[in-house]
Formats: C-alpha cells, structure tokens, sequence
C-alpha cells in the first residue's frame, strides 16, 4: 500500500504532532508496475498536483472569509498491476480493510467494469479515470459510477465526424480495423461505425482484426492489411501495444499505402515519445489530453509543473487522474449533504475547468450517462522536439465539441 498524500487541506499538526483526520479516503487503482505501469506512475505525480491545489484553493478561500472549504483526503494508491484479479481484491480490501470511502482510476476497461459492479453492490463512488469503454456510460447506467476522461464513443464519433471531413480533402473509401480483443476494442468499433451511420458517410469495411493485448508480433495482421490494402486503418490499441504496432506496420510497408489512425489514446505523450523518428509524419491520432493543446496558461502550467516535479512529460493518464481527485473534492464541496449520496447528486451536472479545456469551454459531467463531456482534438504527427524526447508532436489540428451540450435552466 503506497499513501500517496494525506491531506488537501489541515496537513498542519494539531498539538501533540497529530495530524487532522481525513474527511474522504479515496483509493486508486493503477499499474506501477509492468507494461502499463508508466500510467500509474503519471498518475501518481498527478493526484500529488491535484493536492496541492486543493491545499492552494482552500487557502484563498480561508483568505477571503469563505465558510466552504474542500475536504481533507486521504489517497490510498495500490499496483493493480494491469491484473484483472488483483485489482478486484485490492479494490475490497481498500474499502473493507482500509476504509476507503470512494475508488477510482483502473486503466483496462474489462477491469473498471467489474469494479464498477462492486461499486455499485457497496452503494459507493467509482471515478473513472483511464479507461474509455463506452458500455460504462450507456444504459443501464450504474448510478454510483462517474466517468472524468472521454470514453470511446466521445472519441470514435469525434473520428467519424473526422473522416467524413477528410473525404473532401482526400477521398477514401475502404477502412479496416485493428483492435484489442476485449470489450474496448469491441465496442470502439461499434461506436465508431454507429457515427459514420448517423453522419450517412459511404464506406466498405475490408476486415476486422483483434489480436490479444500486448501480442508481440503483428505481421499476420499487417500481411493481411496488406494484401488488399484499405484506404484507412483504425487502429484501437493503447500504450505499447499501439507503440509496437506502429513500428511494425512502418517497417512492413503498410503506412506507406493506408492511413493509419488511432482517435481515442494513440495520440497520448508516452506513445509519441517512446516511438521516436519510427513515427512517421500524417499519422492521424488523439488523446484524452495534449501537451501542447490547448496553448492556454491553465494547460501550460499543468505540464509545466508535472515537468518539474517527475522530470518528464505527462501522459493523458496523468490528467485524468487529477481530474477524478477535483471532482470528488468539488462534489463534497457543492454537496447539500456530504455522504455519498449527497455526493452522487453533486456529480450530476457538475462542471470542473481542466488542463485540456480550450478558451470559452469548461468539462462537464452529463447527468444522464455520468460522463464527463469534453472537447476532442485530433491532429496529424508532424516533427516537432519542442517536447523531449519526443521527435514528433501533433499539429494540424481539427477540434470537435462534445455532442451533448449542458442543460440549461
């Protein structure tokens, strides 16, 4: 068990040394270790980040005789290790063992669905920050969870709207797909294929492909793509897995013949940076958070200031993870009653400015899916070391607004 942080707000000792106790114990689940364990450990840094700015707010609040203060908290965070057993048990043994009162992060999505499950059996918040299945924030919708990063359909519709743009600059009419084979891959395609529909784009699918997660050699799928090569390959995979498929379809030819594009998470800082010169420039990708979008002084100084404490670049991981821990601060906040049912109708319809808000937008959360509702930015890999170790950033950008809008009174 790593204590991540104690306090946002009273850390200083009362008499006798003790430390005020926390009002809100939140345990996360994130890889620390293995494959993905880059995620957790940006997570980490994040929810660090995310403290101290409560710990910051609630200083000028005090300042200026406001009586509402965010909590004090307590983050647990355990190595969930990616495994989907593991985490289940660690998930009990943090709200049953160490009394967390709320559980948030899981990067997999076959993971966060069974969490979610648990959650919802304990009558408890689940924040949702890394995975993107849209299964998640589609009916029935589990009224305890709430999800802070943009879920496949957000993304794959965002695409969608993307490609029916691009066929007048660039005409295209076969797509293939590639993705993992479990419920986000699945679903990713479903819901990109559902925004094509409803956006009456022309196409023909010319295969679908779901290799394992992390399967190391993918040069059956690429021979494959290859034999009839689509005009566009979407390919779904995350992290490494996206990282080592790029480098493979370089190698073999194929992104010199189809597009290749990733509109969820291929787009994230890590992918980028581990992939070098071996990224080509055109790729089309997105991510749940840019480095270098939005240019605004709130985007700047979060990576700014993850730069200076990790000595790295974040990834989109690390946003959403300071997300979750904001939200359930400024849920308790704005709470009538601060329980957890207090707390849940507080979620509904909340609003929380991000990183990634462009100028004149704030995130949201929609009352009926509990999902967060953001701007998606999808660019094409250009050369750009203004990031090391990164060779490419993404320019050329093309900004989408959520489809769903607030409601107004």
């Amino acid at each position: 068990m790593v204590v991540v942080a104690i306090s946002a707000y009273g850390q200083e000792p009362r008499a006798g040394g003790e430390v005020a106790e926390p009002e809100l114990t939140i345990g996360c689940l994130y890889p620390l270790t293995g494959p993905m364990g880059f995620f957790g450990r940006d997570a980490d840094v994040a929810i660090g980040m995310a403290l101290d700015q409560l710990q910051h707010l609630n200083q000028q609040y005090i300042n200026a005789g406001e009586p509402k203060l965010y909590p004090r908290l307590k983050v647990l965070l355990e190595d969930s290790k990616g495994k989907r057993h593991r985490s289940a048990t660690l998930a009990r043994q943090l709200v049953e063992e160490q009394g967390a009162d709320i559980l948030c992060g899981v990067v997999y999505s076959s993971i966060a669905l069974e969490i979610s499950a648990y959650a919802e059996q304990q009558k408890m918040l689940f924040i949702g920050a890394g995975h993107s299945s849209s299964r998640l924030t589609q009916a029935p919708v589990n009224p305890w969870y709430f999800r802070v990063n943009n879920d496949s359909r957000q993304s794959m519709r965002a695409g969608a709207r993307y490609l029916k743009e691009m066929k007048s600059e660039q005409p295209w009419t076969t797509l293939a797909y590639v993705g993992p084979d479990y419920d986000y891959g699945h679903r990713a395609l479903e819901d990109l294929l559902e925004g094509l529909e409803d956006l009456e784009v022309p196409f023909e699918i010319s295969g679908e492909y779901y290799p394992k997660l992390s399967e190391p050699d993918y040069s059956t799928y690429i021979q494959a793509l290859l034999s009839s090569p689509p005009d566009i390959v979407i390919c779904n995979f995350f992290g490494d897995d996206f990282a080592n498929f790029v480098r493979q379809a370089h190698l073999q030819g194929l992104l010199e013949v189809s597009r290749l594009a990733n509109f969820d998470t291929g787009g994230g800082y890590s992918i980028i940076a581990a992939l070098g010169n071996d990224l080509p420039p055109g790729v089309i990708l997105s991510g749940h958070h840019h480095n270098n979008w939005p240019d605004t002084p709130r985007n700047r100084e979060f990576v700014a200031e993850f730069h200076r404490r990790s000595g790295r670049y974040p990834n989109f991981m690390a946003e959403s993870a300071y997300a979750a821990i904001l939200a359930v601060a400024e849920a308790w906040r704005q709470a009538e009653k601060t329980d957890a049912e207090g707390m849940r109708l507080a979620l509904e319809g909340l609003k929380l400015p991000l990183p990634e808000d462009p100028p004149g937008f704030q995130s949201w959360i929609d009352p009926i899916s509990h999902q967060i509702m953001q701007v998606t930015a999808i660019g094409e890999s250009l050369p750009n070391e203004d990031y090391p170790p990164a060779k490419r950033m993404l320019g050329n950008w093309k900004i989408y607004m959520p489809e769903i809008h607030p409601l107004t009174p």
